[in-house]
């Protein structure tokens, strides 16, 4: 049972003093009109980083969108890529994070946007059901070719709040914080990065 007069973990988390008062405790949260989910996966073992990324963004990619109503159920389908050359530049991170930041072992993931999960739930049991596209119930298809079906696939999904930036054009969102904002702090030398990181307990 929870106790409702224990202290919060964080000690400032009532009396913290805002910067950006859009994002204060009552003020609500910018939730965006859309369910979004990722997929994330790994090639097959068997196939180079350069046939996958390939095959990914142009055969696979045309038959995802080829899918029983995809332009009903979802609202936008994008890929993230996480090839050696983004990893490479990864490393400085991770290095400065003193080992409590590591890259997600995938090779990519796949990003859907819909009205609902429910609607995202309905274009996913689409694709399973196409033997031409990932074939994942029969095994067979282009998503057996160059994706590793035997490791499976990672989903993560939910709602999206928008905290500083531009909303997607289209899909009915509220702007975040703009970048031009006078409040933002613009002294990017690296001591002063530093210093902000290591104040935010980044």
């Amino acid at each position: 049972m929870d106790n409702t007069n224990a202290p919060p973990p964080c000690p400032n988390h009532y009396t913290h003093q805002y910067t950006f008062p859009e994002v204060a405790l009552g003020s609500g949260s910018n939730e965006q009109p859309y369910f979004r989910a990722q997929i994330f996966f790994n090639k097959k073992p068997d196939v180079t980083e350069e046939f996958f990324h390939e095959h990914w963004k142009t055969v696979h990619a045309d038959l995802t969108i080829q899918t029983k109503a995809s332009n009903v159920l979802l609202t936008r389908y994008t890929q993230l890529h996480m090839d050696k050359a983004s990893r490479d530049a990864l490393e400085p991170l991770f290095e400065a994070g003193g080992g409590l930041m590591h890259p997600m072992n995938y090779d990519g993931a796949a990003e859907f946007y819909a009205r609902s999960a429910e609607d995202f739930t309905t274009f996913i049991k689409n694709v399973w059901a196409s033997d031409n596209l990932t074939g994942v119930l029969t095994r067979t298809g282009c998503g057996k070719r160059f994706a590793d079906v035997v490791t499976g696939y990672q989903v993560f999904g939910g709602y999206e709040n928008l905290i500083m930036g531009s909303a997607i054009p289209g899909l009915g969102g509220k702007d975040g914080i703009a970048l031009n904002d006078s409040r933002f702090v613009n002294d990017t030398s690296d001591d002063k990065a530093g210093s902000l990181a290591q104040n935010s307990g980044v």
